[in-house]
């Protein structure tokens, strides 16, 4: 029976994973896509979205979580890929995000560099001190011209990281694999150089503040700024301007889920996440939301206290 097992949600990423390191060369190999009807421990790491690569052990434990793009998350990516990340870090499994913090965009007038919203990294960091678990992120190399570099090089930070990431899970008897990492001097590396990145940006300091579509205010500004009742219990609402114009996942179930791990689980204060549809009435969500399938409904559920829609009216968290 192989010691490992690598899912992965194309089988082409988990041949990739495979090459990282020496115990991971007799792994099996499954695509995620069904896998959790033969292995339910899955269930949790899969709680949100699927990540690239989930590696378990020989019972079938999730004990890694990687997500490798080439995409910068910038502009509205900032929050695509964040919920499979979050969900991660819940069930205590260690997370990787592998992907460049900066890189060339091509064609069209928005062509050059594009760079990390930094709101990401201060998100996840958010992730891993709420859920005491280690969410590590690894700078995929660039080179002078912004290029995605795609030499078997780019992978050096990454094989060094399961080096570390074997060598603590095979003390896991006497050390927590999540603290391990946390306190390793890979990790100290790796946080000096997004420091070393955001010193960088000329706008860095754009990113302490919220972004133009979410508002931090007391919950008697709320109702005045939307016309219907808000939760009293709390000291502020953060209210999240959704500008879908049909309900759907990719960005916004995303980023709902990073405002609500920055703003609202990751400072003392008791805050609301209220989302604000302007363009989706209650019944528009009522009939998405009556096949209880939907994976939009289910995260949009997860993350929100509350949701306000077009015409003004407002469900709480519980009539969702």
């Amino acid at each position: 029976m192989p010691e490992w097992t690598i899912y992965a949600d194309e089988l082409h990423e988990g041949d990739w994973f495979r090459t990282l390191h020496p115990r991971l060369a007799g792994a099996a190999e499954e695509e995620i896509t069904g896998a959790v009807k033969r292995n339910t421990a899955l269930e949790r790491v899969l709680l949100y979205d699927r990540p690239d690569i989930v590696l378990t052990d020989e019972a079938g434990v999730p004990i890694l979580v990687v997500e490798r793009t080439i995409e910068v998350p910038s502009g509205h990516n900032v929050g695509q890929r964040f919920a499979r990340l979050a969900a991660a870090a819940e069930a205590h499994v260690p997370v990787v995000y592998f992907g460049p913090y900066v890189a060339r965009k091509h064609g069209g007038k928005t062509a050059g560099p594009r760079y990390m919203n930094l709101r990401l990294f201060e998100a996840l960091d958010c992730v891993a001190a709420v859920n005491r678990s280690a969410v590590t992120c690894i700078n995929w190399p660039v080179d002078a011209a912004s290029e995605i570099i795609r030499a078997p090089s780019k992978d050096n930070r990454i094989r060094a990281y399961l080096m570390l990431f074997f060598k603590s899970y095979d003390n896991r008897a006497r050390v927590d694999v999540n603290r391990a990492i946390m306190a390793s001097r890979f990790e100290k590396e790796q946080l000096a150089e997004r420091r070393t990145f955001a010193s960088t940006l000329r706008r860095a300091r754009d990113y302490d503040a919220p972004p133009n579509s979410v508002v931090i205010c007391t919950p008697a500004e709320a109702v005045q700024l939307a016309g219907a009742p808000m939760p009293a219990t709390y000291d502020a609402v953060v209210m999240y301007r959704v500008g879908m114009n049909n309900i759907r996942a990719d960005p916004y179930t995303g980023a709902a889920m990073l405002y609500r791990y920055l703003y609202v689980l990751g400072v003392k204060a008791r805050r609301a996440l209220i989302l604000h549809f302007p363009n989706i009435t209650r019944a528009m969500w009522l009939r998405a939301a009556a096949s209880g399938r939907r994976k939009d409904i289910r995260l949009f559920r997860i993350a929100a206290d509350g949701i306000l829609f077009s015409e003004g009216t407002f469900l709480a968290r519980a009539e969702l």
